[in-house]
């Protein structure tokens, strides 16, 4: 389809279809936006689509939101990845997208934000250089409507800033902007400042102009966040004053009608106290008015109202408070009289009730309530921010901090033994406080790692916690104490000893089945925790310990997921699959017995989420589980295969007929892993050998997500039959695929791996023919568009065919022969050219390995003669420096060879690897995620080499007499180095 078929009306009914609730419209409409948006000039329908007024409000920011992700998908650039977009288009972008921002609808901005943010990442200054002045020439002493655009579009632009590391190159961006931007900056400020003294009664504009403020005080959060400019450094009187003057703002104009929706006058306030939290941390001394604001928050959080809309400032007052009280300078602003107890009393006690709607939140919400507990929300909460000041109140007052907190904690407990129905949030208040006075340091993946010396957490549990989780049906006028005392655990498991541990794992797992979806969630999250968690290196729980367990808590997990009445429902409660995932991997063998009930559960979720995929999570840890339940299986009972071939085969089929994207890298992986069982029967099944003419058809190795799934799966055909495709003719297809990865850069490492697979697993007879051919395309690459990662990968290559045979030198041979077939001559001219200045780039452990003897062997080889001899020097030199580069550390992993078995090829990862697996490690990502309980084919040419610098000098001491002279004339390291590789060798 031409650019000129692409209208804004064929545009709109496609992102109409995208909104219908019918998967296969859906899919077509995407097929169908997916095809143009490749062809030249799509953006300028796109655009004008989401500028148009008279379009449907849905499908505008639908078409904002395509265009956001298309920028994502297509802007960036780089040495391995193919220009995506062309380069007038990026122009009309960039000449139309600050002029979207100044006249869409807030809604919209943010999105339209969002890919100017991905632009200016890559191109801003030097693509874009007139991005800044541009938004300058636009603001208005008058029109705020445009001025609160480009603010909106300047923020977007520097609020990277804020998480970016310290460079030269980010203080050089930060100084072009600063040179331009600051006085135009300062003027709106001040004028914006009087005008909302101007239009004080005036609610309409003092709203736009509050709107603008908040927007102003972002910026200068931004422009401040790496260092203190000179330029806000010689006014900060003047800003601080200004500051002050909004912190302590009353008008009822300016406040928002609803309880529960922060105005931006709040906006303003919780922004001022970000700024004056940096300030505080970063430019104390230059802070001179930090005294006056300390008064002025502790003021306004003793006298703020608890509705909702006040959370913002409430929880940012608080992280201020925080910032200062940490500093050793500051203790006399807080050791004076009664100053601890009044913090305590005043601020940090009544932030850490428990708010209404949060109750509310519990019943009606359980997903969001426990997302939101267990990953944080960007605004933050009160009760977060609490429990912070009290760990910044330990910093520097521990004993006093501790002694004021016991009281409350002591009186709450007191309140909730006379009256346990009546008086249940006085013991979750208690609880809270407890965790937040314990707890001196924690990190997600262990939970506390340090506490407070003088609470003694072991005897807290014992009479405080273990009372609520000896019977599921108690506390049903509180489930939420329930939910506290299961975070206890939790948040306390590296604390507690372990037969604490041992006592409250069957109660967690009773839990499983409480009816409240919250403790049952929490009862979830805090049994999938502990079994990742070690002592001393080992397991706290190992098989034996889970497995007698096992069955009963699977058999929970999997009852409240039949409850979800519809696939995204069922999608919803990533926390229980991901627990189901790792009891089958606490289980490892002994998973067994359970395992064919499990498969049953495991795949009717499968059938029934792969309907409408709606939460990548979910799908993520379901396909762990099934993999880990399919590898300990079937290493326990090599004949269940059978049975996972014949309950999955189906629904693989399905979801491969269907086209489901989401789930089919994963079916690929899933096959890749049931595959491999078969590797000591040393032939393909047939109903593998009947899928793999469909695994080779273009469609599915177009879409991105496929490609390292389909590779791996391809790994694994050769692995098991490679002398049986290389005799059925299907090579030839498969070099193919190869032929069309590497004309990608971004592809073109996963068509070296499907080269090594076949250098590795067929016959040299069928690597003999089809040698040439393969080395003609790659020096066809090479020649058009070479970069690191392709030379890298093919000086790799390379290697793995000189390594054939290293006894006999046989690989040399070979590969000589082709690239003499090719042009004689043309190696040498290629290696002097291409190949030398790669070889120090090499660091994978076994890509090193291969290299040192595989080039070894070359220089060591008698056809290594003629004009390409004079190179022997120059090869040496370069390995020697790649044997010498640090990058490479050793490990237990690269100890053991990184892989398991000890053979040339290893399919899966190491147990240890399994103990702690976290989707986050696992390369996830929305298109594609690798399975860790499949792991990488590790291919190695040399696996009888097990030191790269000894596998150098044993390939080399065949010919030091002949060599001896071209390395005296090395340097003097790599001189010291080789001459040590081969004596070594000698011994």
């Amino acid at each position: 389809m031409s650019a000129s078929n692409v209208t804004q009306e064929s545009l709109a009914q496609s992102l109409h279809q995208t909104l219908s609730p019918t998967a296969q419209t859906r899919k077509q409409a995407e097929s169908f936006l997916n095809a143009i948006e490749q062809t030249p000039h799509f953006v300028v329908p796109l655009l004008q689509l989401v500028n148009n007024d008279a379009t449907d409000g849905n499908i505008r920011f639908a078409a904002a939101l395509y265009f956001k992700n298309f920028v994502k998908r297509r802007w960036p650039q780089n040495e391995d990845s193919e220009d995506l977009l062309p380069e007038d288009d990026r122009k009309i972008i960039k000449e139309e997208i600050v002029q979207l921002m100044l006249t869409t609808p807030k809604k919209l901005q943010l999105q339209i934000g969002e890919a100017v943010s991905i632009i200016a990442d890559n191109d801003f200054p030097e693509q874009w250089p007139n991005l800044i002045s541009t938004l300058v020439s636009k603001l208005s002493p008058a029109d705020y409507h445009i001025n609160n655009g480009i603010l909106q579009t300047a923020h977007t632009v520097f609020k990277g800033w804020r998480s970016a590391f310290r460079s030269d190159d980010l203080f050089t961006k930060i100084n072009y902007v600063l040179g331009q931007f600051t006085e135009p900056y300062m003027q709106v400020f001040v004028t914006t400042d009087k005008l909302i003294d101007e239009h004080a009664q005036n609610k309409p504009a003092l709203q736009i102009l509050l709107h603008s403020l908040a927007l102003l005080c972002q910026i200068y959060y931004d422009l401040n966040c790496q260092d203190l400019p000179p330029f806000f450094e010689d006014n900060m009187a003047q800003f601080m004053q200004t500051f002050h003057k909004y912190l302590v703002y009353s008008n009822p104009n300016a406040e928002s009608g609803d309880d529960d929706v922060a105005s931006d006058l709040e906006e303003v306030k919780a922004s001022i106290c970000e700024i004056i939290a940096l300030y505080a941390n970063a430019y104390e001394e230059d802070f001179a008015q930090l005294p006056q604001f300390v008064e002025t928050v502790w003021n306004m959080l003793t006298t703020i109202g608890k509705e909702s809309k006040y959370d913002g400032i409430v929880s940012k007052g608080m992280a201020f408070l925080r910032t200062v009280v940490r500093k050793p300078g500051k203790r006399s602003l807080f050791e004076s009289g009664d100053s601890l107890k009044l913090i305590c009393e005043r601020i940090v006690i009544p932030n850490s009730v428990l708010p209404e709607s949060d109750e509310e939140m519990f019943e009606d919400e359980p997903i969001q309530f426990v997302r939101r507990d267990v990953e944080g929300s960007e605004a933050g909460s009160r009760r977060e921010a609490a429990s912070d000041l009290v760990r910044g109140l330990l910093d520097q007052f521990s004993a006093e901090t501790t002694q004021a907190m016991s009281i409350y904690i002591q009186k709450g407990l007191e309140r909730y033994a006379a009256n346990p129905a009546e008086n249940w949030r006085d013991k979750d208040v208690a609880l809270f406080l407890v965790t937040s006075v314990a707890v001196v340091a924690s990190v997600q993946t262990l939970g506390a790692t340090k506490v407070n010396e003088l609470v003694n957490v072991p005897d807290f549990f014992t009479s405080q916690i273990v009372q609520h989780l000896q019977d599921v049906g108690s506390d049903s006028h509180a489930p939420i104490i329930k939910a506290d005392a299961i975070k206890f655990v939790n948040t306390f498991r590296s604390q507690l000893p372990r037969e604490m541990l041992v006592q409250a794992l069957p109660l967690l797992g009773n839990h499983l089945a409480h009816p409240s979806p919250v403790v049952s969630m929490y009862a979830a999250i805090a049994i999938e925790r502990m079994f990742v968690l070690k002592n001393d290196g080992a397991l706290v729980f190992g098989p034996a310990d889970v497995q007698p367990l096992a069955e009963g808590m699977l058999g929970h997990i999997f009852a409240v997921l039949d409850r979800a009445d519809t696939p995204q429902k069922l999608a919803e409660n990533d926390y229980m699959i991901k627990t189901a995932m790792r009891i089958i991997l606490a289980c490892r063998t002994n998973i067994l017995p359970l395992a064919p009930a499990a498969l049953n559960k495991l795949a009717q979720i499968l059938s029934e989420v792969s309907k409408n995929p709606s939460n990548p999570r979910f799908s993520h840890f379901m396909f762990e589980a099934l993999g880990s339940l399919a590898r300990f299986s079937c290493t326990a009972d090599g004949a269940a295969i059978g049975q996972f071939e014949a309950t999955l085969f189906p629904i693989f089929q399905s979801i491969l007929q269907e086209d489901v994207a989401e789930f089919m890298p994963y079916v690929f992986q899933i096959l890749a892993q049931l595959l491999s069982v078969h590797e000591r029967s040393g032939s393909l099944p047939e109903a593998y050998v009947n899928l793999l003419p469909p695994l080779l058809q273009p469609t599915l190795w177009s879409a991105q997500g496929n490609i390292p799934a389909l590779v791996r799966l391809l790994q694994s055909y050769l692995q098991i039959g490679g002398a049986q495709l290389a005799r059925d003719g299907q090579l030839q297809p498969i070099l193919g695929v190869f032929q069309k990865l590497i004309a990608s850069r971004a592809n073109d490492h996963h068509g070296f791996n499907l080269l090594l697979a076949i250098t590795q697993f067929t016959p040299k007879d069928s690597l003999k023919q089809f040698l040439k051919p393969i080395l003609t395309l790659c020096l066809t690459r090479l020649q058009s568009s070479r970069t690191t990662k392709f030379t890298r990968s093919f000086v790799q290559f390379i290697a793995s065919v000189l390594c054939i045979e290293p006894q006999s030198g046989e690989g040399v041979g070979i590969f000589m022969d082709a690239m003499d077939s090719i042009q004689p001559g043309l190696f040498a001219t290629v290696l002097q050219n291409v190949l030398l200045e790669a070889i120090p780039t090499v660091i994978g452990w076994i890509d090193r390995k291969t290299v040192a003897v595989g080039f070894g062997l070359l220089v060591a080889s008698i056809r290594f003669s003629g004009d390409v001899a004079r190179l022997a020097g120059p090869i040496l030199e370069q390995l020697a420096a790649m044997l010498m580069d640090t990058r490479v550390k050793e490990t237990k992993t690269i100890a053991n060879k990184q892989i398991v078995d000890g053979s040339a090829a290893s399919a899966v990862a190491a147990d240890e690897d399994l103990d702690t697996l976290e989707v986050e490690d696992t390369g996830y990502q929305a298109s594609f995620a690798r399975l860790a309980t499949l792991g990488d084919i590790k291919i190695d040419p040399c696996p009888q080499i097990d030191d790269a610098t000894l596998g150098l000098g044993q390939a080399l001491r065949p010919a030091q007499a002949h060599i001896a002279s071209v390395v005296q004339h090395l340097s003097a390291p790599a001189q010291q180095l080789i001459s040590a590789a081969v004596a070594q060798a000698s011994q």
